[in-house]
């Protein structure tokens, strides 16, 4: 064997060798230095120190906590199965899943489209492609406490498109505007949106707050995980973008099944990405556990995004696995 050859076997091994203490945090191990026994072995009794606590009862793991129209509920449900983010269709409005698909508004003349924005948001401008032939302005609905945004719409011919773009303290919204021709139905009243991205990262706070529960809360259980073994994980994954963020992984293996994505110790004071596995161009939620450094995800993928924020706010990291032999 080469010098080369040696040298590249030697730190396969130093690699294996180093994660062995950390994949037995996987299997729920407390703070005793990293074990020499084998990997697969089971591991012994958890310890932890007691300590008083008064957080509130959570969520299950991957229940959505907003909001509770039972239509978004749904649409969130047929999302996070792989499904594309539906449109909401009711006698009263549509309803668009923010960020995730074309918005088009069909207006008539004489008659106002209601474009309905977020509780909250703050109105910065609207620009409108046709100022001369449509015509826009911003309303509001409801309490202080609760007061909603509205841009409302108004082509004054038939038979004309242009497009608007809204910004907000909180997002930018692109839409597709077309006035219908005369007699054609399609008239759309009210147009509202729901925002899939922003109800992961709730889901994601809702993780976080029982990763805290967990490092407090003594386990009397037995803990028992994976039974990994260094030669049996697979490494071939890489790690684009990202340079510079606290949450940025350190390293991506599996072990056939499962996909681990090892995390920086800054990820516990900094706001936790959302994880995605992209298929076929699109976006999907998929199961995964927060066993901190790790986030363990039940299958395998080729490719995932970790995301924080929305819209031009938004970081990400790609993670793809290689080609077999890269």
């Amino acid at each position: 064997m080469d010098q080369a050859a040696l040298s590249q076997t030697a730190s396969g091994a130093a690699a294996r060798a180093a994660l062995g203490a950390a994949l037995a945090l996987l299997a729920g191990c407390a703070t005793q230095p990293a074990p020499t026994a084998p990997l697969d072995e089971d591991l012994v009794r958890a310890t932890a120190v007691p300590e008083k606590t008064e957080l509130q009862p959570l969520p299950a793991a991957g229940e959505l906590v907003h909001p509770d129209d039972p239509q978004v509920q749904a649409a969130m449900r047929a999302w996070k199965s792989g499904q594309s983010a539906p449109i909401i269709r009711t006698t009263e409005f549509i309803q668009y899943p923010y960020g995730l698909t074309e918005v088009i508004v069909t207006c008539e003349p004489l008659r106002v489209c209601d474009v309905e924005l977020d509780v909250g948001e703050e109105i910065q401008n609207v620009s409108i492609g046709d100022s001369s032939r449509w015509l826009v302005h911003p309303a509001f609905s409801g309490a202080r406490e609760t007061l909603t945004p509205h841009v409302m719409i108004k082509p004054t011919e038939y038979g004309i498109v242009t497009n608007a773009i809204i910004t907000t303290n909180r997002r930018t919204y692109y839409l597709g505007l077309v006035s219908k021709v005369k007699g054609d139905p399609g008239y759309v009243r009210r147009v509202k949106f729901y925002y899939p991205l922003d109800l992961v990262e709730q889901t994601n706070g809702t993780f976080r707050a029982k990763a805290v529960l967990s490092r407090r809360a003594p386990d009397p259980t037995v803990a028992r995980g994976p039974r990994l073994t260094p030669d049996r994980l697979a490494f071939g994954y890489e790690i684009v973008g990202g340079q510079g963020l606290p949450w940025r992984p350190l390293r991506v293996f599996d072990d056939g099944q499962h996909v681990y994505i090892q995390m920086p110790a800054a990820l516990q004071a900094s706001e936790a990405p959302a994880l995605l596995v992209q298929s076929r161009g699109e976006s999907a939620l998929v199961n995964y556990r927060v066993r901190l450094p790790y986030y363990v995800v039940d299958r395998l993928f080729d490719t995932a995004v970790l995301i924080v924020g929305v819209g031009g706010q938004q970081d990400r990291v790609t993670i793809r696995r290689k080609a077999d032999g890269q």
